[in-house]
C-alpha cells in the first residue's frame, strides 16, 4: 500500500474527516442565523437592558463565520496535522517509517498535503452553508467576492497546516507542535501593528472574506499576503523534511 493511500485511508476511516466536515458545516450553518438574531438574543440575555445593534449586513453574516472558523476550527486543523506528522513519537513506528520509505519527502509529503487538502474542502464546505444561510436570512452575496474569499481563506487553511508540520518537525511532542504552530499564528495579527509589513502577512487573509464581499477591498490587495503564505507553504515542508532527516531516533 502506498504512503498516500495509508494516508487517505487514515483520514477517510478514522472520525478526522467527518469532524471536520460536521465542525465547519455547522459553524457555516449556524453563525449567520445568530448574526441575523443577535439583536433579539442580547434582548433575553441582558437582564431587562435594551440593546440595540444597527441591522446585520450579509458582509455581517459572512465574517461571524470567518471568525469562528478561524478560531475553533484552525485550532482542529493544526491538531489533526501535528498528530500525523508526530509519527516520531512512536520508536517503534519511527523505524518502521523511515526504513522503507526512500526518502523523508515520502513520508512528509502525503501527510502535509491529505490534511492541508481536506482543511481546505472542510473551509469550503462550511463557506457555502455560511453563503446560504446568510442569502436566505441576511442579503445576498457577490459570487466573485465569495470566490475571492474561499481562495484567501482556504490558502491560509493550507498554510495552518504546513505551520504545523514544521512545528512537528521541532518537537516530538504532539501537543508541544501544536502550541508552537498555533503561537506562531497567533503571532502574525499581533506583528500587523507594524504598518509596514501588514499587508505581507498572510494573516491578513482571515478579515479577506468580509472585506472582499463588502466591497472595501479588490483581491489585488490581498496579492502580498497570499505571496508570502504560498512561498511559506512550501518553505515550511521543506524545512520540515530537512528537520526530520537529522534526527536521531
Amino acid at each position: 500500500m502506498s504512503l498516500w493511500r495509508l494516508e487517505w485511508l487514515r483520514l477517510v476511516r478514522t472520525p478526522r474527516a467527518v469532524a471536520l466536515a460536521l465542525l465547519f458545516l455547522a459553524t457555516g450553518l449556524v453563525e449567520p442565523g445568530a448574526t441575523r438574531f443577535e439583536n433579539k438574543l442580547l434582548g433575553h440575555v441582558g437582564g431587562g437592558v435594551r440593546v440595540t445593534l444597527p441591522p446585520p449586513t450579509p458582509a455581517d453574516g459572512l465574517n461571524s463565520y470567518v471568525s469562528e472558523a478561524t478560531l475553533i476550527g484552525l485550532i482542529v486543523v493544526v491538531a489533526f496535522t501535528a498528530g500525523a506528522m508526530s509519527f516520531d513519537t512512536r520508536h517503534g513506528l519511527a523505524t518502521f517509517l523511515r526504513t522503507r520509505a526512500g526518502s523523508m519527502w515520502q513520508l512528509v509529503l502525503p501527510r502535509f498535503a491529505v490534511n492541508a487538502g481536506a482543511a481546505a474542502a472542510a473551509y469550503l464546505l462550511g463557506t457555502l452553508g455560511a453563503w446560504y444561510e446568510t442569502q436566505v436570512l441576511i442579503g445576498p452575496l457577490p459570487p466573485g467576492g465569495m470566490l475571492a474569499g474561499v481562495l484567501c481563506g482556504a490558502v491560509y487553511f493550507v498554510l495552518a497546516t504546513a505551520v504545523a508540520a514544521f512545528a512537528a518537525a521541532v518537537v516530538r511532542s504532539t501537543i508541544g507542535a501544536v502550541g508552537i504552530a498555533l503561537g506562531v499564528l497567533v503571532l502574525m495579527p499581533v506583528a500587523s501593528a507594524i504598518q509596514p509589513v501588514a499587508s505581507w502577512l498572510p494573516s491578513a487573509l482571515v478579515g479577506a472574506p468580509a472585506g472582499l464581499v463588502s466591497g472595501s477591498y479588490q483581491l489585488s490587495h490581498f496579492a502580498p499576503a497570499l505571496a508570502v503564505a504560498v512561498l511559506a507553504t512550501v518553505a515550511a515542508p521543506g524545512a520540515a523534511v530537512r528537520l526530520l532527516g537529522r534526527r536521531e531516533i
